[in-house]
């Protein structure tokens, strides 16, 4: 899907190619919460995000591993303006998103992972949120995608 609707878009993956490709069913327009696993590297995200119509999805992906964070929950308002992070090798694994950092609107900071020194990425928002994901994933999270909302 590149296009959800005329202010929607899909920007990324950054990463690997291992995994699955994971996507979102429904077209979205606001994220509501998001919470990460990790370790050395990416585990788990799991997100709520509510659709052009208002209704609420829910997605994890990724595997049990790593450590649990407390959840990222956007109150009314709020949202994640940017997103950053690294990829590079783990263990066996030639090439993994190693770290995760998002910023919301209100200034509140959330990081996650080890910073690796092979790739990066860094998404600021000038205007528009980010409003969900997409993804390669097994027991990791092997590459991760956004959608942005423009106004």
């Amino acid at each position: 899907m590149a296009m959800a609707n005329n202010r929607t878009i899909k920007i990324g993956l950054w990463g690997g190619h291992g995994g699955q490709p994971r996507d979102i069913s429904h077209p979205p327009g606001t994220l509501v919460s998001v919470t990460v696993r990790s370790g050395d590297a990416i585990d788990n995200i799991k997100f709520t995000y509510m659709d052009i119509d208002g209704i609420l999805h829910k997605e994890e992906w990724g595997g049990p591993g790593g450590d649990a964070h407390d959840p990222i929950y956007l109150e009314d308002g709020q949202y994640v303006k940017e997103i950053s992070g690294t990829y590079g090798p783990w263990s066996d694994v030639p090439a993994l998103v190693t770290s995760l950092k998002f910023v919301t609107n209100r200034g509140q900071i959330h990081e996650y992972g080890v910073a690796g020194d092979a790739g990066s990425f860094h998404v600021p928002l000038i205007n528009g949120q980010i409003t969900g994901f997409c993804a390669r994933v097994g027991d990791l999270i092997d590459a991760i995608g956004i959608y942005v909302v423009l106004p």
